[in-house]
């Protein structure tokens, strides 16, 4: 975990944590996230999980918006801060 951004993998646990995937993927996920951080598939393998969740799982329209922003967000800002590595400052 130490090459990649550990703020963004603290919001990515404390997603997995606080919905109600199955117990055996969040214990894979976090144990995933803690030994080598956030990857690609690991977020597309979350975010795909988190679509099949409906409304009423989660507490209503409202919830499931805001956390489908929550997780779209974190995905963002780690490609962002990916894509940062690879950038110059010459300045």
């Amino acid at each position: 975990m130490s090459g990649n951004n550990k703020a963004d993998t603290q919001r990515l646990i404390k997603f997995v944590e606080r919905l109600p995937f199955s117990e055996e993927d969040k214990k894979r996920w976090l144990e995933e996230l803690h030994t080598n951080g956030i990857s690609e598939d690991l977020l597309d393998e979350v975010h795909k999980k988190f679509l099949e969740f409906t409304a009423e799982n989660l507490g209503g329209d409202w919830t499931r918006a805001r956390d489908n922003m929550e997780i779209t967000n974190i995905t963002k800002q780690w490609k962002l801060s990916q894509a940062s590595r690879n950038f110059r400052h010459t300045r």
